[in-house]
């Protein structure tokens, strides 16, 4: 009975060492899985208050126009444009997107910066620094890219000029309600004169 007794307590402290490794390994886990989520927490809170900052006027330009050069010093227009322009958005704020040669990202350029981008592209084109085959590429890249932001700017044109004849329609009926206005007031009333037969007698 006492080997029967033995055996039990054998197995009883197995079970419970068993028991207990089980909730040590549990609690391993949780502490580590609450390290994760406060770690996360951190890094989600340090990313919404990143300190980078908005690229000035101009820079976005300058960073394509050089990234544009050294791809046309490479390859010719057509391969590097496969390479950096990732897509033509043709909107306001985003009229295209190249790719940046470091991160491999895609960088929208609006209607602004683009313009700026064409400016630099053409007066490097007609600087005549550059061998003929690096000069076609980038006149190349400056007409694409015109190509893409003149359809945004005639039709901000149209805008303009559709928002100037609506004001000038409207400036000319508030003009003319005011006359109409101004003459039915200036003119004297004068009372109609009653048929014959109604006087009295």
């Amino acid at each position: 009975m006492n080997d029967c007794k033995r055996g039990r307590e054998r197995g009883l402290v197995r079970r419970w060492v068993s028991v207990m490794g089980v909730f040590v390994l549990l609690a391993g886990c949780h502490s580590r899985k609450e390290s994760r989520e406060s770690s996360l927490f951190e890094r989600i809170s340090r990313v919404g208050h990143s300190k980078v900052q908005a690229p000035k006027p101009g820079e976005l330009a300058e960073r394509g126009r050089a990234e544009i050069l050294t791809e046309c010093e490479k390859q010719s227009y057509e391969n590097a444009s496969k390479g950096l322009i990732v897509s033509e958005i043709g909107l306001h704020e985003d009229v295209f997107t190249l790719r940046d040669r470091v991160s491999y990202g895609a960088i929208g350029y609006g209607l602004d910066e683009a313009l700026r981008l064409e400016a630099l592209l053409e007066g490097e084109a007609k600087a005549q620094a550059h061998s003929p085959e690096k000069t076609e590429c980038i006149q190349k890249f400056a007409e694409h890219l015109e190509s893409v932001s003149d359809p945004l700017l005639e039709a901000d044109q149209r805008m303009k000029e559709l928002d100037v004849s609506a004001f000038n329609d409207a400036a000319k009926k508030a003009e003319e309600q005011a006359d109409k206005k101004l003459r039915g007031t200036e003119e004297p009333i004068v009372p109609d004169a009653l048929p014959a037969k109604s006087l009295p007698r």
